[in-house]
């Protein structure tokens, strides 16, 4: 008999991931030099906060959607393997990861890293979860990749 991996899962992890992307421009718009980069990393801590209610709206609606595992614990093997590298793990490490940022060229860095990151995890994401909700993690990843062109440009602007 085939095991099975709840979908929710997943998303709970886009929630926390979501929730770090908050802690995290939230502390470097209190951190950066740059005023232009106050600006920015406020307005992606707004975003993140938007995108976390999408994904709470989501989780409420999944219910107990599964999706196929060829063993017991696959899906949970893999996640664990998918997250385990991440920029920062949870909100306090984000703020911690924020601190140690020496400069606002290393905070911009670390900034696309995470939004990196994210993407990655939403387009595994976005192959299990129902169609509908498909549309929405497609639509974040857009907002997503916005997200890192934003940073792009704010990159050159910090090394001249």
């Amino acid at each position: 008999m085939t095991e099975q991996f709840e979908v929710a899962e997943l998303v709970k992890i886009g929630i926390e991931d979501e929730r770090s992307g908050v802690a995290f421009y939230s502390r470097l718009a209190e951190k950066v030099e740059n005023s232009g980069l106050r600006g920015i990393f406020a307005d992606l801590a707004e975003q993140e906060k938007y995108h976390q209610r999408r994904f709470e709206e989501m989780l409420q609606r999944l219910g107990g959607v599964r999706t196929p595992e060829e063993y017991p614990g696959q899906y949970m093997a893999y996640l664990s393997a998918l997250t385990s590298g991440r920029a920062f793990p949870d909100p306090e490490g984000a703020e911690r990861a924020a601190d140690e940022c020496e400069s606002d060229a290393a905070a911009v860095a670390l900034a696309g890293r995470f939004e990196r990151d994210t993407i990655i995890l939403m387009n595994e994401m976005r192959s299990l979860v129902p169609k509908k909700d498909g549309q929405i993690v497609d639509e974040l990843i857009r907002e997503e990749q916005n997200h890192l062109v934003t940073l792009s440009e704010a990159r050159r602007k910090v090394h001249g």
